[in-house]
């Protein structure tokens, strides 16, 4: 999967789990903070990045919460090349 196919996908998840969806949605929009995703959404997001990640899981224990910020901090902590 290509990164827009990624991005795309994360936006796609994260908008239609929403229940204040956003009028606008760009890859920077900080997704706690504008009340988007609730924090009882990030567990279904972590699968939902593991899904796209072809069953990779995520290491919890190194887990920060910056990483769930955004979809451009989603991508460089889940998908870009180390």
């Amino acid at each position: 999967m290509t990164e827009a196919e990624i991005r795309t996908q994360l936006r796609t998840w994260i908008i239609n789990r929403s229940k204040n969806k956003p009028e606008s949605f760009a890859d920077d929009v900080p997704v706690l903070e504008k009340g988007i995703l609730t924090s009882l959404d990030i567990v279904e997001l972590i699968l939902h990045i593991e899904r796209l990640r072809g069953g990779a899981e995520v290491e919890l224990e190194n887990l920060e919460p910056a990483a769930f910020r955004d979809v451009n901090s989603m991508y460089a902590a889940f998908f870009a090349p180390a």
